[in-house]
């Protein structure tokens, strides 16, 4: 089975199964995101890899936000290694 990848996907991809969190470098708060909310907000068109900067934490309204993309497949994931980023220490 193929599943849609961060780069590549839009919306229309993927439903609730993928985990889709979001992190707040601010306060600290986390949250999954509602797919099917955001298909309602942001249409089917539109790619995954651009949410991150529409998102804003809905505690302190910071726009210092991690995502956390995860297929069906995948158990646990590492967000440097998710977005390509060295990781920060």
């Amino acid at each position: 089975m193929e599943y849609a990848k961060l780069e590549t996907a839009t919306l229309a991809h993927v439903d609730d199964s993928y985990y889709y969190g979001a992190y707040c470098r601010r306060c600290k708060h986390a949250a999954r995101l509602s797919l099917e909310k955001l298909r309602g907000h942001l249409g089917d068109s539109f790619p995954l890899i651009k949410l991150k900067d529409r998102l804003r934490c809905e505690r302190c309204r910071s726009r210092q936000i991690v995502i956390t993309f995860l297929a069906p497949n995948q158990k646990t994931g590492n967000v440097a290694t998710l977005f390509r980023e060295p990781p920060r220490r």
